[in-house]
């Protein structure tokens, strides 16, 4: 079921121990991220050159980016597909892959020893490095997840001409979504495959990037569900749990 703008009425969350606990979390991680920008990575992590990734860098880039793929899958089941049923939950699905992926651009500054130097990925091209191809995936499917929610800005400011332009190449932004999700999210799993000695020989396998890919698609049509069932919740509108009960069986 579609929602209207003006259907959506916000519920008020109580000041409880939980979200007093979010924010002062908050607070501590903004305040741990400046203390990391004044005093350097190594200072703050104690990594080094031989050391250079940290248990978060699991967190942040291999588990969020992976929790955001429902947003190129939902659009393919949509929009490749041709299952409409499931169209009312592309929107916010597209919405929250946005969003983590702009959350993921961000953690990067925090992560990265020289954020400063970001930009040289654009410059300096080293096309045998995985995370070449996944710096360059991330960039651009950050702005095709833009331009495919930008609908809901163009219909809201009443912008006709964009809206029109926008929605004649619709199919062309999803099938370069679907491809460059495909791309970044097996090759995150690349990455772990050139580290034989780092990964315990039990867990090690050159089927990686399938799995990490394969993983997404679950882990991104999962998150969908706790994000509609959480945002119904929120804005008062009814659980599509007929819809999402089908999409659960593709986990």
């Amino acid at each position: 079921m579609a929602v209207r703008l003006g259907e959506i009425h916000l519920r008020r969350y109580p000041l409880g121990p939980g979200m007093i606990l979010v924010w002062v979390l908050g607070a501590l991680g903004m305040g741990v991220a400046v203390y990391r920008w004044i005093v350097g990575l190594g200072a703050t992590t104690n990594l080094s050159d031989g050391r250079p990734w940290g248990l978060w860098i699991s967190f942040d880039m291999m588990s969020g980016i992976g929790l955001a793929a429902g947003a190129f899958t939902l659009a393919a089941i949509v929009y490749i597909f041709n299952l409409k049923k499931f169209y009312p939950i592309v929107r916010p699905t597209i919405l929250t892959g946005f969003i983590s992926y702009t959350l993921a651009a961000l953690t990067l500054l925090v992560d990265l020893s020289q954020p400063q130097r970001i930009w040289h990925l654009i410059i300096y091209w080293n096309v045998h490095s995985p995370l070449f191809e996944i710096g360059w995936c991330v960039m651009l499917y950050l702005t095709v997840l833009a331009l495919e929610f930008s609908p809901v800005v163009f219909e809201a400011l009443g912008w006709k001409v964009p809206l029109k332009i926008i929605r004649g190449i619709t199919i062309p932004l999803i099938i370069a979504g679907v491809t460059l999700s495909t791309m970044h999210q097996s090759t995150l799993g690349t990455m772990l495959t050139i580290l034989p000695d780092k990964i315990h020989p039990l867990f090690y396998s050159r089927l990686f990037p399938l799995y990490f890919y394969l993983t997404a698609i679950a882990a991104g049509l999962a998150m969908t569900v706790f994000e509609s069932y959480h945002s119904s919740r929120t804005y008062g509108y009814p659980f599509e749990i007929q819809m999402l009960s089908k999409l659960v069986r593709g986990i």
